[in-house]
């Protein structure tokens, strides 16, 4: 893959790299730089902790029963993650070259 695409595998860091592409990992970003306690790594929490932002939240036990008969809450739910996931993004996104 190398020799082919410049993508080199590091196994160690289990993480594939390549010089002229620019990859932003949101969860090694918050696991390395957030400096939220150990659990508090999921998209809900850090986005809660880093952003002020406060996402749509759906218990796993009722998503089933709620795509069923509340169809519009569980589209919310997608797009609240969606949107919570291109925030932390962003603000990871300038951060990082903010500080370079």
């Amino acid at each position: 893959m190398n020799e082919e695409l410049g993508f080199r595998c590091d196994h160690n860091q289990g993480e594939c790299r390549a010089k002229f592409v620019c990859h932003l990992d949101c969860f090694a970003w918050v696991k390395r730089d957030s400096y939220l306690p150990q659990g508090s790594h999921g998209l809900k929490a850090v986005t809660k902790a880093k952003l002020g932002y406060d996402p749509l939240e759906v218990n796993p036990e009722e998503m089933v029963q709620f795509a069923m008969e509340k169809p519009q809450t569980m589209a919310s739910y997608s797009v609240s993650d969606a949107v919570a996931t291109y925030y932390l993004y962003m603000h990871m996104f300038t951060r990082s070259f903010s500080l370079s």
